[in-house]
């Protein structure tokens, strides 16, 4: 069963547990990382990062076939732009954060 908690029991138990020497032991410390994590969803921002990095690798291998079978000259030059080419599809296909 799933408890959804109001905003007031969240912030008590926060108060009444993170307190100054929450972090005062190593256990202590991981426990403050993930509550930190949970807040700012760095997991899920990590995933969602290394997502995109892997579909784009594998754009990037597709678009390799191709290369290496309309022009084998350019596959060299290809490969060694392969970060360059990474970005820019993941920047194409799912923009950028800047604005």
């Amino acid at each position: 069963m799933t408890t959804n908690y109001s905003v007031e029991q969240v912030t008590k138990m926060f108060n009444e547990t993170v307190i100054a020497t929450f972090a005062a032991t190593e256990d202590g410390q991981k426990h403050l990382n993930r509550i930190a994590k949970a807040i700012t969803n760095e997991s899920m921002v990590k995933r969602q990062e290394s997502q995109r990095e892997t579909l784009a690798e594998i754009a990037f291998n597709k678009q390799l076939g191709k290369v290496a079978s309309q022009t084998p000259e350019k596959v060299a030059e290809f490969i060694g732009a392969k970060s360059i080419w990474i970005e820019k599809h993941i920047a194409r296909k799912y923009g950028t954060d800047e604005e």
